[in-house]
């Protein structure tokens, strides 16, 4: 996703000035409630960002788009939690590619 972002700034004529990264959308709407920045995140309605103190505008031009993939070892997913992950996310995320298990 990082990546996605950062060529959508180049189209859009400017480079962005991180001063904090994470991985937890969580985190970030905290870091931006806070008065630290702006937050990239994946789409929030705007009644839970509201509650939160925040201001969404959803980035529109250039469209943001990305990939993201779930891996997991061939001989499959070792533990009840793991195999049990691997099936919600399949249903949810259903593959564009045929599936390599």
């Amino acid at each position: 996703m990082r990546g996605a972002l950062e060529r959508a700034c180049r189209q859009a004529g400017f480079q962005p000035r991180i001063a904090f990264e994470a991985a937890a959308p969580s985190l970030l709407t905290r870091f931006a409630a806070r008065g630290l920045g702006v937050a990239i995140l994946p789409e929030i309605p705007s009644e839970a960002a509201a509650a939160l103190g925040l201001r969404t505008l959803p980035l529109t031009s250039p469209r943001l788009r990305g990939r993201i993939a779930l891996a997991w070892p061939t001989d499959g997913p070792t533990t009840p939690a793991a195999k049990a992950l691997l099936i919600r996310m399949q249903k949810a995320l259903p593959p564009t590619k045929p599936s390599q298990h």
